[in-house]
């Protein structure tokens, strides 16, 4: 197989892979991944520089901002100091000379022991006693060896021996009287050594008491190495850090100088020098962007599922991501300025508050939310300075910013969210400042303003990349909506003027419909619009609907039954054109095509049967085509479509003809499947029927009958001001 035919193969197979769904997700995920870490890691930069000690500085270096550093020499120093004079604690044994005797007993006992044995036995067995009792032998020199001080301890009377022993005793009870610790017994075996020097006994005999008395005593004192460890922590501890002030500008290292630990620790303290290599940083940068990514990807998969299994609209949210992330760190990257601390302030101007307004108009409140704190975390990461005050106010901005979209009615709303957003910018920033307890008043008045430029640039970014979004993705948006909803639409204006009586209908069933949209967790702005169009394709036979007829000429009475069913169904289906034509979007051409879902035209069908005694009527040639309401919006214009025209046909509609009316209807579509797709409940259609009576209740109103001295009154007043028509007010 030649080359060129390899390339052409793998190209083909790698076009084939990305039509599928899984691998077309996986790869544009894989892209946003990619360009997520560079931008991110874009702020891990170069200015930084890893040094080590007695390195040689090959430039200046100096300070972006103003700072407080610890000087770590000096505070060390002082704790060496605090520590040196923390003594060690111990602790009394209160045992020590009850001991002591009891060795000296026990030496005598024994050489008492070995006298009373064999006589082979006792100069081997006092020798051994002598050399196994001195274990201190290195402390002082004897003048007679073991083998002499055991003949003479044979030849020692049992009287002496005693002697000996209270002699020894005399000796270290006043020494053990005195406080002894291990560091101190030198000079107690000292003043120990004297005392026995003045013994008027034998050389051998003092020397058998040096063995005893010097082996025998011992410290008094113990030393308590957890409650001196814990004293020196406790002053350690206390010594305040030495701090000093770094001016933004000022030069840590010079070139050519030799670095010490010092200028590191101050260089990493101020965030120049780099602990860690760049691809340990990467490795960082790429686990805190897949561990936001995963969060993401589980948010939409749990709450979101039908925005998760879109490609499209993972892909939008992908693109205003980058979007906004893009625009956060080009402009922290914009030099305005030649003071450090001014150029750090420009974290105040994230954007992130248009991203949030934008997937909250094109998506979902509160998946933008979710958004938005994905985000400022990462305003956090590509800012320098006081980042957590960047990420509470980026966080603060976008929240509010959504409220601002929640519910819009009128375009200056989106105006008026960029104020919104200033206006929190500022609360939020004049609260981190005083938090801080550091006002500069040059610095607090700039963020301030920043934070203001910040509301009127997100808004100003967010409607200038609506339109592109709406369009490049086919979404309607809550501005698509208010736009429809302008009467001087060329598609309604034509309906006003070819179908006046549908159009005063269709605002009619807009107004039902509104005024129980939100009740239900319906779009109430969706409804309106779809209301407003939801028959517009009656404009081609506008003389074949009820609404539009003048006088009593009834032109369904001169046709087919089966005829006046094709004439009055096609509407749906001509409307549909229609508003292609128009290039309304397709959340409104649902209401056009799914407003009578498959329902029976029964009047029609009814006379169809009259007409027709052998009973062959079909009545599947008396339905809509359908779709049934596939969304609670569709649903309640459909319900409210019925209703109005129920009611309207009322000879007297009074409140209890109304809720009778409204309820029937209701139980009719219910019952004949017509709402099964609309994910209403049964507490859904009753909350509408209530919202249904009141509206109708309001529109057909009796009049008021005026008492006979107002109506005179009235007269007067128009026979004095020349008015004929002028009328009581209703």
């Amino acid at each position: 197989m030649k080359i060129p035919t390899v390339m052409q193969y793998i190209w083909r197979r790698f076009i084939i892979s990305l039509q599928k769904s899984r691998t077309k997700k996986l790869l544009s995920i894989f892209i946003f991944f990619s360009i997520t870490i560079l931008i991110l890691f874009s702020n891990f930069n170069p200015k930084q520089v890893w040094l080590k000690p007695d390195d040689v500085a090959r430039s200046n270096i100096q300070s972006d901002i103003n700072a407080v550093v610890i000087d770590t020499k000096q505070t060390e120093l002082l704790k060496e100091q605090a520590a040196s004079k923390v003594q060690k604690v111990y602790q009394e044994d209160n045992f020590a000379l009850a001991n002591t005797e009891k060795d000296i007993n026990i030496f005598f006992s024994a050489v008492g022991d070995a006298l009373a044995g064999p006589e082979e036995n006792r100069t081997p067995a006092l020798q051994n006693l002598l050399v196994k009792t001195n274990v201190k032998k290195d402390i002082f020199q004897l003048q007679y060896t073991p083998e002499r001080l055991a003949e003479y301890l044979q030849a020692t009377s049992a009287e002496d021996l005693e002697k000996m022993r209270q002699s020894t005793i005399t000796i270290v009870r006043p020494l053990m009287a005195n406080p002894i610790t291990d560091d101190t017994l030198e000079g107690i075996y000292q003043q120990a050594f004297g005392m026995i020097s003045e013994l008027g006994y034998a050389p051998e005999a003092r020397d058998v008491i040096k063995i005893i008395a010097i082996n025998s005593l011992r410290a008094n004192l113990i030393y308590n190495e957890s409650a001196t460890s814990k004293a020196l922590k406790e002053a350690t501890d206390a010594v305040q850090p030495v701090q000093k002030t770094i001016k933004a500008g000022e030069i840590i290292v010079r070139e050519g100088d030799r670095v010490t630990a010092e200028q590191i620790s101050i260089l990493e303290q101020l965030g120049i020098q780099r602990s860690k290599s760049y691809p340990v940083t990467l490795a960082g940068t790429a686990l805190f962007v897949l561990l936001t990514f995963w969060l993401v990807l589980e948010f939409l998969r749990r709450y979101y599922p039908q925005i998760h299994r879109n490609d499209m609209m993972m892909l939008l949210i992908g693109l205003i991501f980058i979007l906004i992330m893009a625009i956060t760190r080009f402009i922290t990257v914009i030099k305005i300025g030649d003071d450090p601390e001014l150029q750090l302030l420009t974290g105040y101007l994230a954007p992130v508050a248009a991203a949030s307004m934008l997937v909250a108009i094109l998506l979902d409140n509160r998946l933008a939310y979710f958004l938005t704190t994905i985000m400022a975390l990462y305003v956090g990461f590509l800012t320098q300075g006081d980042q957590l005050n960047y990420v509470v106010t980026a966080f603060v901005g976008g929240s509010v910013g959504i409220f601002g979209v929640h519910r819009l009615t009128q375009m200056s709303d989106l105006a008026k969210s960029g104020l919104r957003i200033a206006i929190a910018n500022i609360v939020t920033i004049t609260t981190l400042t005083l938090i801080s307890g550091e006002i500069s008043p040059v610095y607090f008045t700039l963020s301030v303003i920043m934070g203001a430029a910040n509301g009127i640039l997100s808004a100003v970014l967010m409607i200038g990349a609506l339109p592109y979004l709406e369009s490049g993705f086919s979404l309607t948006s809550m501005i698509k909506l208010l736009e429809l909803s302008n009467p001087n639409h060329p598609l309604l204006r034509r309906l006003l003027l070819e179908a006046p009586g549908t159009y005063h209908h269709s605002l009619m069933v807009g107004n039902l419909a509104e005024a129980s949209a939100e009740a239900v967790g319906a779009n109430p702005l969706l409804v309106r619009v779809g209301a407003l169009f939801h028959d517009v394709g009656k404009i081609k036979r506008p003389e074949y609907f009820v609404e539009n007829q003048r006088g009593f000429d009834n032109p369904h009475e001169k046709i087919a039954p089966a005829l006046s069913t094709l004439i009055i169904t096609s509407h749906v289906k001509e409307g549909a054109e229609l508003a292609r034509e128009a290039r309304l979007p397709q959340a409104v051409l649902d209401f056009i095509e799914q407003h009578h879902g498959n329902s029976l035209a029964k009047y029609f069908y009814s006379r169809a049967l009259e007409e027709d005694p052998d009973g062959t009527v079909n009545e599947d040639n008396f339905r809509y085509e359908g779709p049934k309401p596939q969304s609670k919006e569709v649903a309640l214009v459909m319900l409210a479509d019925s209703v109005e025209a129920a009611v309207r046909s009322l000879q007297d509609p009074t409140p209890q003809k109304i809720n009778q009316t409204v309820r029937m209807i209701i139980r009719d579509k219910l019952s004949e499947g017509q709402l099964e797709t609309a994910d209403l409940t049964f507490k859904d259609l009753d909350t509408i029927s209530m919202s249904f009576c009141k509206s109708l209740e309001g529109m057909y109103h009796k009049r008021i009958e005026y008492p006979e001295i107002i109506v005179r009154e009235f007269e007067k007043r128009r026979e004095r001001d020349g008015n004929p028509d002028h009328q009581p007010a209703e």
